[in-house]
C-alpha cells in the first residue's frame, strides 16, 4: 500500500492518499501557497508552490477555511435543527420535499468525477481549463488573440512547445494556452503519465549516445571544413520529426566560438536510434576546442502519422540513392 501525502497548515496536519487526490485539491483551491506539503518516501518539507506535482495548480493565497479533511458532521446538524425551530412549518415541509427529491435523483459520484476510469471522464489526451485563458494563435504570450477559453473547459490536447500546449476547444478553434492554465488527464494516472509525457515532452528523452567530428586534411595545416557524427537515441515508442541539434563550439577557456543549429533530415525511429555521419561544418578550431549539442524542437508522432511519413521518407532516400548513382 503506498504512503499518503502530508499537508501542514499552521498546528494542523492532514493526510491524502495519492497525488491524484492532491492535484484535485489544488486545482479546488483548497491547497494554500505557505502550506507545507510532504511527499511520500521523503522527509523533506515544501511549500505547496515548490512541489513540482502542484505546479501552476496551487492559488496565491487560500483561507483556513478552505480545507475540509474531517467535516464536523454533528456542529452541523446542530446548526440545521436550530434553524428549523425558527422557520414556519411550510417552509420545513417544503425543504423536507426538495431534499427528499434532490437525495431521490441524485447523479452517481462516480459520474460527477472528471478524472478516473468511468464514462464521462477526462481522457488521457483531454485536459481541463483550470481558469479562463486567451486562445493565442501561437505558441508565444504576445501572439494574437485567436479566441476565449472558458474556465471548466475541456480541451483536446493536440501537441506542446516550450510552456504552451496547443489544444482544440469543443467548437472545433484551435490555439495555444500556458501549460499552468489546464490540467491534462493523463497525469492522473502514473501509467498513462508513463505513455503519454513523451508525447508531450520529447525533447527531455531523445539522447545523444554518441558525436564526434573530424577535420578534413593535414592535421598540421587544418581545413575549417569538418564533418560530425552523432547518434540519436529514441527510448519511446513514439517515432519523432523536426528534431534540432543546437551546436555550441567552446574554446579551452569555455568561451562560446559559434553556435549552429543542425535539423535532423530524418525520423528518428520509435525504440531505436538514428545514426548520422558526414554532417559538415565550417569551423576554425584547435586541441582545445570542445562542442556542447542540445536536442530541441522535436515531435513526436501517433503511429498513423509516423507510418505514412517513414514511408515518405524511405521512397525520398530512394530517390535520392537512384540519383547520386546516377551521377556518378
Amino acid at each position: 500500500m503506498s504512503k499518503p501525502w502530508r499537508i501542514t497548515r499552521g498546528d494542523q496536519q492532514f493526510t491524502v492518499k495519492d497525488v491524484a487526490e492532491l492535484k484535485l485539491m489544488a486545482i479546488g483551491g483548497k491547497v494554500a501557497a505557505s502550506d507545507l506539503v510532504q511527499a511520500p518516501e521523503s522527509s523533506e518539507w515544501l511549500y505547496a508552490t515548490e512541489v513540482p506535482q502542484l505546479k501552476g495548480l496551487v492559488k496565491a493565497k487560500a483561507s483556513d477555511d478552505d480545507i475540509d479533511f474531517k467535516p464536523n458532521r454533528a456542529g452541523a446538524r446542530k446548526a440545521i435543527r436550530s434553524v428549523l425551530l425558527l422557520v414556519n412549518i411550510g417552509i420545513v415541509v417544503g425543504g423536507c420535499f426538495a431534499l427528499y427529491t434532490l437525495y431521490t435523483t441524485k447523479p452517481e459520484a462516480e459520474g460527477t468525477q472528471i478524472f478516473g476510469d468511468h464514462e464521462g471522464a477526462l481522457g488521457p489526451l483531454e485536459a481541463l481549463a483550470t481558469e479562463y485563458a486567451t486562445l493565442l494563435s501561437e505558441p508565444d504570450s504576445k501572439a494574437a488573440k485567436a479566441g476565449e477559453v472558458p474556465k471548466d473547459s475541456r480541451l483536446q490536447l493536440i501537441r506542446k512547445l516550450g510552456d504552451f500546449y496547443e489544444i482544440k476547444l469543443p467548437t472545433g478553434e484551435t490555439g495555444w494556452i500556458g501549460t499552468g492554465q489546464l490540467v491534462p488527464g493523463y497525469l492522473f494516472d502514473q501509467d498513462l503519465a508513463d505513455t503519454y509525457d513523451p508525447l508531450f515532452n520529447p525533447d527531455e528523452y531523445l539522447k545523444l549516445s554518441n558525436y564526434a567530428w573530424t577535420p578534413r586534411g593535414d592535421p598540421k595545416l587544418p581545413e575549417t571544413l569538418t564533418d560530425m557524427m552523432f547518434e540519436i537515441v529514441n527510448p519511446t515508442a513514439y517515432g519523432m520529426t523536426g528534431v534540432i541539434l543546437k551546436l555550441t563550439f567552446l574554446d579551452g577557456a569555455d568561451n562560446v566560438i559559434e553556435v549552429k543549429n543542425f535539423e535532423v533530415p530524418r525520423l528518428v525511429p520509435p525504440d531505436d536510434s538514428l545514426f548520422l555521419e558526414g554532417i559538415e561544418v565550417e569551423l576554425v578550431w584547435d586541441e582545445e576546442t570542445r562542442a556542447q549539442v542540445d536536442i530541441y524542437g522535436a515531435r513526436a508522432l501517433l503511429p498513423a502519422e509516423y507510418s505514412k511519413l517513414k514511408a515518405e521518407e524511405e521512397t525520398r532516400l530512394l530517390a535520392e540513392a537512384e540519383a547520386k548513382d546516377n551521377e556518378g
